[in-house]
């Protein structure tokens, strides 16, 4: 009777140690993404977005000068 008892407490301990690294892969996984994001990808979402706002200012002002 102990000895499954022990069995069980031993397997959820190492079902708990496995959870936790999974967990911590994961972690780190979702870590260097999000600075690969910050790195790469924002800078050029931001300059993308840069370009459609001139590009929208300088229509802009053709369609008032036109208007005028």
């Amino acid at each position: 009777m102990f000895a499954l008892y022990d069995m069980k407490t031993r397997m959820r301990g190492a079902v708990d140690r496995v959870f936790i690294a999974c967990a911590s892969a994961a972690f780190m996984a979702l870590a260097m993404v999000t600075i690969q994001y910050d790195e790469v990808i924002a800078p050029e979402m931001a300059r993308a977005s840069d370009v459609w706002g001139s590009a929208a200012t300088d229509i802009g002002r053709k369609l008032s000068s036109l208007a005028l």
